[in-house]
């Protein structure tokens, strides 16, 4: 007999301590916020440098029934832009970790509304996609894995997509490693037109073995 309920429970707290050591690799200056998604998305906790109250909120989270996936990139985004630096002291790189492990199922906002909103954000997304061998041959779950690597590629994150759960750990630690040793490029563009259109950048790098991962663009000023 296999019990369920026992093996849910294992999985979530595979994941819980995998975020928690996620939490423990903030600096003193960075701010973490944690978003509970299911059928509703809830702040868990706001904006805050103390990884211990990150932590523990991690710890509270539950496993629902439903996804609502990118009602919870939405609030996120929504949530960061919030986020305003009064000094140059203040000035932080934006990013979403997203951890999913089903296919959007419950949302009232679409991916085209994920996805303007993602362009016209200073944010990186990364995403972690959780599978089971069988759900990687789904149609939805092939569409939501779409959608995560829509939203890295835009915006200059990475997507992860693992089947082992005990592999969470080991991604959360990449991405701590590469938010935590980047280069911010800024150019003033000599487009003058005030016209709010997309305008597309592309950064390229001539170091042989090595790959650029930067937003694809930016609208311009209206």
């Amino acid at each position: 007999m296999h019990d369920t309920s026992a093996s849910m429970d294992s999985r979530l707290v595979t994941a819980q301590e995998a975020a928690a050591g996620f939490a423990r690799r903030l600096r003193p200056q960075d701010l973490g916020q944690l978003i509970d998604f299911d059928r509703e998305v809830k702040v868990a906790s706001g904006f805050t440098s103390d990884r211990d109250a990150l932590e523990q909120a991690i710890r509270r989270t539950t496993a629902g029934g439903s996804t609502s996936l990118y009602n919870a990139i939405y609030v996120s985004l929504k949530e960061l832009k919030k986020v305003r630096a009064t000094s140059e002291q203040d000035l932080r790189r934006q990013a979403v970790v997203v951890l999913s492990d089903g296919e959007d199922t419950s949302s009232l906002v679409s991916y085209e509304q994920v996805l303007e909103e993602a362009k016209r954000s200073e944010t990186a997304i990364y995403s972690i996609g959780l599978r089971s061998k069988d759900e990687l041959l789904s149609r939805g779950f092939k569409e939501a894995d779409f959608v995560l690597r829509q939203l890295a590629q835009h915006t200059g994150g990475r997507v992860f997509f693992s089947t082992r759960i005990e592999e969470l750990a080991g991604v959360y630690s990449q991405i701590a490693d590469e938010l935590a040793s980047q280069y911010s490029l800024g150019y003033v563009s000599k487009n003058t037109k005030r016209d709010g259109a997309w305008r597309r950048v592309i950064v390229r790098v001539d170091r042989e073995g090595t790959t650029a991962r930067s937003k694809q663009g930016y609208y311009g000023p209206k």
